[in-house]
């Protein structure tokens, strides 16, 4: 009788009690890309495939916003956030709508707020430090739903390379004693 090698011995230790731990075995041991090629090979990709890339991307497609920040609310009601890796361009002037992802594992109904010291106060506000103008939608109180998603409506006065830092919070005591529910943002704000 041949003896199975010490990683073998081992698994037929852990399944002494099967009746066919051998074949068990063979089973597992299979190298992955074999099994990778038995499953692909009957497949046929079609154009509409999520696969296959098309090569032409509609304008409703490049249109949709993009998200722009992960806001995770966890079940102690702490609020962390975190930006996603987008190219983050603005016209100067324009409004553009990014996407807010919230996942709130706490199930607050509090309003989520969106703090910056780089907001603008008023349309008459010169300070060199502030130069964005931002919407929150829809406004309001959280769902308490798992998951949800509003849209921030941003428009920046100045151009060129301008840095913000957004602070989102959902009322008194949802502060990250971490400072995680602060973001850095940079975007390149094209001119007029």
């Amino acid at each position: 009788m041949m003896q199975p090698n010490s990683r073998e011995s081992r698994i037929t230790r852990k399944f002494r009690g099967a009746s066919r731990p051998w074949k068990t075995i063979k089973l597992f041991s299979l190298p992955i890309a074999l099994l990778s090629v038995t499953v692909a090979s009957g497949c046929k990709p079609t154009q509409t495939s999520p696969l296959t890339p098309s090569a032409e991307v509609s304008n409703v497609e490049r249109a949709k916003p993009q998200v722009l920040i992960t806001v995770s609310i966890s079940p102690e009601s702490r609020v962390k956030a975190v930006a996603e890796d987008i190219a983050m361009e603005l016209h100067q002037g324009d409004w553009k709508d990014f996407l807010i992802e919230i996942e709130n594992a706490a199930g607050i109904t509090a309003p989520l707020v969106v703090e910056s010291e780089q907001f603008l106060q008023s349309d008459d506000d010169t300070s060199r430090d502030r130069w964005l103008q931002f919407e929150l939608q829809p406004h309001g109180a959280l769902t308490g739903m798992r998951n949800e998603v509003r849209t921030l409506r941003l428009k920046s006065r100045d151009s060129g390379i301008r840095t913000t830092i957004l602070n989102f919070n959902a009322g008194q005591g949802t502060q990250d004693l971490g400072f995680r529910s602060d973001v850095l943002v940079t975007f390149k704000v094209q001119e007029k």
